[in-house]
């Protein structure tokens, strides 16, 4: 009856399991790794366009398709 817009909550969780991951990701280079600066942007920006691009894009479709 009530049609509830937005996200699923797999959409969700693939959201914040994704947003974790970069997190992850971001920390141990510029723990472990000593990647500073610059290269800390740069890595930061490949990291978040390119992996947001592979999690965004099957919910876009599916959104636009409704």
């Amino acid at each position: 009856m009530f049609r509830r817009t937005g996200l699923s909550w797999k959409e969700r969780t693939a959201f914040a399991i994704w947003g974790l991951g970069v997190i992850i990701v971001l920390r141990t280079l510029y723990d472990v790794f000593a990647v500073e600066g610059r290269e800390l942007a740069i890595v930061a920006v490949v990291l978040f366009f390119g992996s947001f691009y592979g999690v965004f894009m099957p919910v876009w479709r599916r959104l636009s398709a409704e």
